[in-house]
């Protein structure tokens, strides 16, 4: 009996892992470093955690769990309610709408429709941004902000792949 309760919790960790590990990267962007310039142009750590597992393994990465990430970021980051799931929802839906094309895909093509993804949600982000505080928003920093994203991707990329291959081991 103790041998099935373990399998089963072992299975639902499987299952809920992508999910909380983009939510501590999220945790993780929004620490108060004593570097406050680095602060606006810290990359979007949880577009990248969702556009991965939404390409990779959208299974583990439903909607409800994407609108999760994008509410506890809002949240915590302190600004309007709203712009940050827009932007997630948008490039989840974006990915799961033609995840037959990433299924052959090679890693570079992966990565640069990241670009075009992050490029279009974090526009809608600031727009949405502008639009609830009812004030023009500087978009330099968002532009930064997308660069460090991209650039990071790889990186992060690299990183999930190898936690997936070690849970299916």
């Amino acid at each position: 009996m103790r041998q099935g309760v373990l399998h089963r919790l072992d299975g639902v960790a499987r299952i809920i892992s992508p999910f909380f590990v983009t939510l501590l990267l999220v945790l993780l962007a929004l620490l108060p470093l004593r570097v406050s310039a680095i602060a606006p142009i810290m990359p979007a750590v949880a577009l990248v955690g969702v556009f991965f597992w939404s390409v990779h393994r959208p299974d583990l990465m439903p909607i409800w769990a994407v609108f999760l990430i994008g509410f506890v970021q809002d949240l915590l980051a302190g600004g309007a309610w709203g712009p940050g799931i827009v932007g997630l929802l948008l490039a989840h839906a974006l990915v799961v709408w033609q995840h037959r094309f990433f299924l052959a895909a090679s890693f570079v093509l992966i990565w640069c429709v990241f670009m075009l993804v992050a490029a279009v949600a974090m526009t809608v982000t600031w727009l949405c941004a502008c639009l609830a505080m009812m004030t023009y928003i500087d978009p330099g920093p968002v532009f930064f902000q997308y660069l460090m994203t991209v650039a990071i991707y790889p990186c992060l990329a690299w990183a999930f792949l190898r936690g997936q291959r070690l849970f299916q081991r």
